[in-house]
């Protein structure tokens, strides 16, 4: 009896041990993965695309991005039916409705889930963000949620290709079960964009010339 106690004993330290070191090459490979992701974004210091974007609801809309760190960014929509444009420089981002008379919405970007792809040194290690990452054989998905965010902040969930690692568009949940999703197309990295399409008072000055004509 006392012979089957101690391979008893024996046989779950060993699950104990295994257990333990299969625990750790996982940990070892999200910090891997993790670190990864930080390199690559780090490296990006501008970058254009076509964007299919889908909202809550469903409804599909193309258009175009173009962002340079730190803090610029522009998002234009292809569809009449969407006339509007979100900018952001200077620490502001802005959303401008060419077809509505009420003023542009304005937003710290740094209150905004989009500070993660715009930052110019991200440390994806800080201990203010909380993250999940998950991968499969060809992607890896990264969610990002501030642990002390403002209302406005949010959460982000960044996809990714892998092997060689790149990013393929991001999701912005608003609650439990709605979010608004970014799917990039023909993607091109650090190309040369000028200032002058991240001009904000140019963009609010022609919004204003419009509303007044």
């Amino acid at each position: 009896m006392i012979h089957y106690k101690k391979i008893a004993y024996y046989y779950c330290f060993l699950l104990s041990i295994i257990s333990y070191f299969l625990h750790g090459i996982s940990f070892a490979s999200e910090f891997d993965q993790i670190k990864k992701i930080e390199t690559y974004l780090n490296s990006i210091q501008s970058f254009e695309a076509d964007i299919l974007q889908i909202d809550p609801y469903g409804n599909e809309t193309f258009g175009t991005i173009k962002l340079k760190k730190p803090g610029k960014l522009r998002i234009e929509y292809n569809d009449p039916k969407a006339d509007h444009l979100i900018l952001a420089s200077n620490g502001v981002l802005v959303v401008i409705d060419y077809k509505s008379n009420t003023e542009p919405l304005r937003y710290p970007i740094s209150e905004t889930p989009l500070k993660y792809l715009s930052n110019q040194n991200l440390d994806l290690q800080d201990q203010s963000i909380d993250f999940k990452i998950s991968a499969s054989e060809n992607n890896v998905v990264l969610e990002l949620e501030e642990m002390k965010r403002s209302l406005s902040s949010g959460r982000i969930i960044l996809y990714f290709s892998k092997d060689p690692i790149s990013i393929t568009g991001w999701e912005i949940p608003i609650n439990t079960n709605q979010s608004t999703k970014i799917i990039l197309e023909n993607l091109i990295l650090n190309s040369q964009l000028s200032d002058d399409l991240f001009y904000v008072s140019a963009e609010l000055m022609k919004f204003y010339n419009k509303m007044n004509n």
